[in-house]
């Protein structure tokens, strides 16, 4: 499943990656990895996860536009 992210939604997962949340951070580095065309394995590699996290995370966005209300 690809996920395309606009230029705000982007920039808002870098700022939101860089909090003091781990969580919330972790979000936000999941999906911009997968955006970046990243597979689950490599995403969770990347950002230090679970591959079934970043699945969860990547099935939880379902359409553009709703990707920063889904990692609040």
């Amino acid at each position: 499943m690809a996920i395309t992210l606009c230029e705000a939604e982007r920039a808002e997962l870098v700022r939101r990656a860089g909090l003091p949340g781990r969580r919330l951070a972790e979000r936000s580095r999941i999906i911009r990895a997968s955006a970046d065309g990243m597979s689950n394995a490599g995403s969770a590699r990347a950002v230090g996860v679970a591959v079934k996290t970043v699945g969860k995370w990547r099935r939880g966005f379902v359409a553009p536009g709703q990707l920063l209300d889904l990692i609040v």
